[in-house]
């Protein structure tokens, strides 16, 4: 019997623990994260609140969670959305991870509880719930369709060219194919990466490569039809691509698409949204273009918002920098670790090499100054921006970090010498990097086999794994998802804050009043997106002054829409009221918070 309380105190014990130091070894799967969800929204129902928007074609939910006290809806808002491609599992495990270190820090600390009596985050997890649950599947290929059968290749028939699993390792990878008419060959520094050859160098091709499987519809292409169905990141209005692979009949037709544009129109709090997916304009910002800015539709962020990209790219870099080692030297903003800090001595004819760096890989993870990356047609990262008016920033959240053994000047260096390893190549950067880091168990030796499609000829499937190159391991999550708590907290204290400042009163005789108020933006955004001035969806600043019954607005607007207040700045408002009393001026907006004075005359 003692034992037996024991082990009940014991589990007891255990489910009081945050959830990812209890068991979890690695990216939970849908049900995993709904089971999550749920338990913290059980365990904060002051500040959680834990709704499904919808249900996927493949039966899961589609989960909002919302933190705040209070009146949520009218204080400024940050938007976090994972799952924006279904190849992106980790993009999910930070957005969860962000709300289960939010409410812990909420509870241990003062300035991080108010912070949630002034400021609302939306969550939504996974937006690719049926993608991403492929990465658990007995099958592993990156995906990125829904559950929705759709006709892919659009040749009239559903499903038709599925994956095929040529080795039986329960992973697709690639097969490559030794033909003369191939364009494709070994790189010259690791014959494990296939490169296109550049015949303008000298180069030949000795072979075809495919996506592992069989031409089962005998189209020439492989594995173009599978179970997937249409792609959430391809599905959205601007600039959506039509008739092309996974953009579905027409714009918004997803269930999941279609459920966060109805929420995010509705939450019109929102300043911000950050998503995690394939675009990235946060470790780089966007460069201003004014031929794509200056069109009666524009397709280039306008010159105001570039510079509030740039601001908060800034922040992004300060808080995703690793620690500077002794003796570490700056290469294009990446801080390398020491143990590959090394310089070719002509004389001896040696390497020199500075002691290695024994600190954990979490301790020395250096994600600042990565790669910008645009924005792809159809994606829900622009349409954010363009379409929905606020302040959109994307980050895959982790990408390969600069390998330190690279020639001088190789890094982005597209036409190098290949042999030397001065070309740019993102499988060659990510192997030297998981071979230096010991991270194993990330590459499927090329093996021979027989291929219906190619008799007689050499055929060998292999090559990187699944979800590895675009996921770190997930003992990462923890330092990352960290990082990137403190990156939105310090976006969040930038927030756009109105304010109603200097009421000043004037009595002007015969029973006539001046008033004079300045309407303050104490924030480092302003109140609406450059963008956003153009939107109709944008809330914007107004300020609005309630007489009594016994008192007559003489002069001055009783309801005036403000287009903007830019950051840190202000605007003078004044009016002539006849007659004596108490009266009223509220300034502000949904997503700015109001503010609210009661004046005496």
């Amino acid at each position: 019997m003692h034992n037996k309380i024991l082990f009940f105190v014991g589990w007891l014990f255990l489910l009081t623990l945050p959830f990812h130091a209890v068991s979890q070894q690695d990216y939970p799967n849908h049900q995993q994260l709904s089971d999550h969800l749920q338990q913290m929204a059980r365990n904060h129902p002051d500040i959680i609140n834990l709704k499904s928007l919808t249900k996927t074609y493949g039966g899961k939910d589609i989960w909002l969670v919302t933190i705040g006290r209070g009146t949520v809806t009218e204080r400024p808002a940050i938007t976090i959305v994972g799952g924006v491609s279904g190849d992106r599992i980790a993009g999910t495990e930070l957005a969860t991870q962000f709300i289960e270190k939010l409410v812990a820090r909420a509870s241990n600390d003062r300035n991080i509880s108010a912070l949630l009596d002034s400021i609302t985050f939306y969550v939504l997890p996974d937006m690719s719930p049926d993608a991403r649950e492929q990465y658990f599947a007995p099958l592993q290929y990156e995906r990125f369709g829904n559950a929705k059968p759709a006709d892919l290749d659009r040749d009239g028939k559903v499903g038709e060219d599925p994956y095929n699993d040529l080795n039986n390792d329960g992973m697709i990878t690639l097969m490559r194919i030794k033909d003369p008419t191939g364009n494709w060959m070994k790189h010259p520094a690791d014959e494990r990466v296939m490169v296109k050859a550049q015949p303008e160098k000298g180069e030949r091709g000795q072979y075809l490569v495919f996506s592992e499987g069989i031409d089962n519809d005998k189209d020439g292409q492989f594995n173009e039809d599978g179970e997937e169905g249409v792609f959430f990141n391809k599905n959205f209005s601007f600039k959506y691509p039509a008739f092309t692979r996974g953009a579905g009949e027409h714009p918004m037709s997803e269930k999941e698409s279609r459920a966060i544009a109805d929420f995010l129109f509705e939450a019109k709090n929102v300043f911000a949204v950050i998503s995690f997916g394939p675009a990235n304009n946060l470790s780089e910002p966007l460069r201003y273009n004014e031929r794509d800015a200056s069109g009666r539709i524009p397709t280039g962020w306008l010159e105001e918002d570039i510079k509030i990209n740039q601001m908060v790219s800034l922040a992004y870099n300060q808080h995703m920098k690793g620690n500077k080692l002794p003796g570490d030297n700056d290469n294009n903003g990446q801080e390398l670790p020491e143990e590959h800090d090394t310089e070719y001595d002509i004389d001896t004819d040696e390497t020199k090499s500075s002691p290695p760096d024994n600190r954990p890989l979490s301790e020395r993870l250096d994600l600042s100054n990565g790669k910008g990356i645009p924005g792809s047609d159809g994606d829900f990262f622009q349409w954010a921006y363009f379409h929905y008016g606020r302040f959109s920033f994307s980050t895959p959240g982790w990408w390969i970090p600069a390998t330190t053994d690279e020639a001088p000047g190789s890094r982005g260096s597209r036409n190098g010498n290949r042999a030397a390893n001065q070309d740019s190549n993102p499988e060659l950067e990510f192997l030297r990097w998981a071979e230096r880091e010991n991270i194993n168990d990330v590459f499927v030796p090329w093996t021979p086999i027989s291929h219906p499609d190619f008799p007689g000829k050499e055929a060998e499937v292999g090559g990187i794994k699944p979800f590895v190159k675009k996921n770190p391991p997930y003992e990462l999550t923890e330092t990352l998802a960290t990082k990137h708590l403190e990156f939105v907290l310090s976006l969040a204290s930038k927030r756009p804050v109105t304010e109603i400042m200097n009421v000043n009163t004037e009595s002007l005789g015969n029973n006539l009043f001046r008033i004079t108020v300045d309407v303050v933006n104490r924030g480092s955004f302003p109140t609406v997106s450059q963008l956003g001035q153009r939107n109709r969806w944008v809330q914007k600043t107004v300020v609005r002054i309630t007489p009594t019954e016994n008192q007559q607005l003489i002069s001055g607007k009783m309801i005036e829409v403000v287009d903007v207040i830019n950051a840190q700045s202000s605007l003078e408002r004044s009016w002539l009221v006849r007659g004596k009393g108490n009266l009223t001026i509220r300034a502000g907006a949904e997503s700015t918070g109001f503010s609210e004075v009661s004046v005496s005359l």
